[in-house]
């Protein structure tokens, strides 16, 4: 279980980097004014979806986390 969560942890943080890495690019693009580029790689649906996959994957972990935590609960009693 411990493994799972540890590895649900890991892929949060490369979402987020991700999201950062591609907000950046956006940002960056958007200062030298070449809008065309943004919408070619479609940056604001890209970065959009991987908002919503994080917190999905937010909440998978902190059910994860509860799950581990009741078992661990359980078993001390």
């Amino acid at each position: 279980m411990e493994s799972m969560i540890n590895g649900y942890v890991e892929s949060c943080t490369r979402v987020k980097s991700r999201i950062d890495e591609l907000t950046r690019q956006k940002d960056y693009l958007k200062q030298q004014g070449d809008i065309c580029t943004i919408e070619e790689l479609d940056l604001d649906r890209r970065i959009r979806l991987l908002y919503c996959e994080y917190g999905q994957m937010q909440e998978v972990l902190f059910a994860l986390r509860s799950y581990s935590r009741r078992r661990e609960q359980s078993a001390e009693t």
